[in-house]
């Protein structure tokens, strides 16, 4: 696991950097790595060590972690009710999720909701393609915004007055050519859709739309409906094919319902 190195900056200072801190420990933590050491803690989250245990010793207090009588730690029983919040308000309605894995079964491709967190976009839902070779993400997966068709739908639906800030940071954080970005965001803000070849992973695409509005019920923010999977499948006469069958989907799932935290 790639970490980051701990800066004076990280989450801005005084108590948002604690809180920022806290949950790069508490992220340390993955359903392969349910025990850590200090020194796995330190290691995966670059923290000096006094600050990892002192955030350990924090968080066991609030039942978020807990020491074992061997000195490793282990995630604690207060996550229980998190997880089950977090389900609750996460979870695509099951209509939607039907009608994902109906357009997984059509085009043979994985389906994935994509929302924006900063400069990251996370995967808010997923229908796995039904063949063997298929795009591999996982629900609550975090990608990089510089490239990407889903990533390029989504700045597109942001206010052009904010886009250009946004490119530089995401440049910034991410790498990237910030010409290449603008561009496919301009072709996609053009053409209400967005396909890539190879760009996060080569011999794997995408394609993307806005998932939009239906009447009142708004989210509180934007959301794609995106196709992954091998190139070799996303054929120039295939696409048409896909940006049809995609757009019908994104409008039922606007009408069905997305995750009750979107609203």
């Amino acid at each position: 696991m790639t970490t980051t190195a701990a800066t004076d900056s990280d989450g801005g200072g005084g108590g948002i950097r604690a809180v920022s801190r806290a949950w790069r420990v508490l992220r340390a933590f993955t359903p392969d790595r349910m025990s850590l050491s200090l020194a796995d803690m330190v290691r995966e989250t670059g923290l000096p060590r006094t600050t990892v245990l002192r955030l350990v010793e924090t968080l066991a207090a609030e039942g978020l972690l807990e020491v074992g009588a061997d000195g490793r730690i282990r995630v604690g029983t207060a996550l229980i009710s998190f997880a089950a919040f977090a389900d609750a308000a996460w979870t695509v309605p099951a209509a939607s999720l039907a009608r994902m894995r109906a357009l997984a079964a059509e085009t043979g491709e994985t389906v994935s909701l994509y929302v924006r967190e900063g400069h990251r976009r996370v995967v808010v839902g997923q229908a796995p393609s039904p063949n063997t070779l298929r795009h591999a993400v996982q629900q609550g997966d975090e990608l990089p915004m510089n490239l990407g068709s889903a990533a390029y739908m989504l700045l597109s639906l942001e206010p052009p007055a904010e886009r250009d800030a946004l490119v530089t940071a995401i440049v910034t954080e991410s790498g990237g050519d910030p010409q290449a970005l603008r561009e496919g965001i301009t072709r996609a803000a053009d053409q209400g859709w967005s396909v890539s070849h190879g760009q996060r992973e080569a011999g794997n695409s995408g394609l993307a739309v806005p998932v939009p509005h239906a009447g009142s019920r708004r989210p509180a923010r934007t959301v794609v409906l995106a196709l992954g999977g091998p190139t070799v499948r996303f054929t120039d006469d295939k696409i048409p094919e896909f940006v049809h069958a995609i757009h019908r989907c994104a409008e039922d799932i606007a009408r069905i319902g997305l995750p009750p935290a979107l609203y």
